[in-house]
């Protein structure tokens, strides 16, 4: 399943790209940076699943709001192994997996609950800041304990993939693949 970073293949000429991982990958990051440079637009799937106060939507209408986008002719969705629905990875043209070790999701996660404490993340609906405490404790824990369930998550997720796979294991293919994207976009801008 895995693809080597120098063989990005038809990313950079698809119009539907689905980027999964677990927490603390850089699903967001990444997605925004690919969207800056193909001009395509992003959904996260964190602005379909949350109301405010860190409440989820019904499952249902999650579903219902990503295949909503999934049947337009262009976009980037990213998210976790629930993501990869039936009707996004049978339009996707590419998926992502941003497959980062432990130690680096943990890291990150850390890390932007600091620099957004007391504020909320741009992807997320409004009413649902970061703010230290019990459920941010546990959200970091749950990252550092659901590692093997998510990779099989995605794993399972990705065996219904038509499309390229690109799987990315380190910060260093993904700095490999936006610098590329980078180049890309300045040749098309010229």
């Amino acid at each position: 399943m895995r693809t080597q970073p120098s063989g990005f293949g038809g990313l950079f000429s698809a119009r539907r790209i689905v980027v999964v991982g677990a927490n603390g990958a850089g699903k967001t990051w990444f997605a925004n940076r690919l969207s800056a440079a193909l001009g395509c637009d992003v959904t996260h799937n964190d602005a379909l699943a949350l109301t405010t106060q860190w409440a989820h939507r019904e499952k249902a209408d999650i579903r219902l709001a990503r295949d909503a986008i999934a049947a337009r002719e262009a976009w980037i969705i990213e998210g976790g192994p629930s993501t990869l629905s039936g009707v996004v990875l049978d339009r996707a043209q590419v998926t992502v997996w941003l497959d980062m070790p432990r130690w680096v999701r943990v890291r990150r996660v850390l890390w932007r609950s600091v620099v957004f404490m007391g504020r909320q993340r741009p992807e997320h609906p409004t009413g649902n800041r970061e703010w230290p405490g019990r459920r941010q404790t546990r959200f970091i824990a749950k990252t550092w304990a659901s590692d093997a369930a998510m990779r099989r998550a995605i794993t399972a997720g990705l065996e219904r993939c038509a499309g390229q796979i690109l799987h990315l294991v380190s910060p260093a293919e993904v700095a490999t693949l936006l610098a590329h994207a980078d180049r890309v976009k300045a040749q098309t801008d010229d």
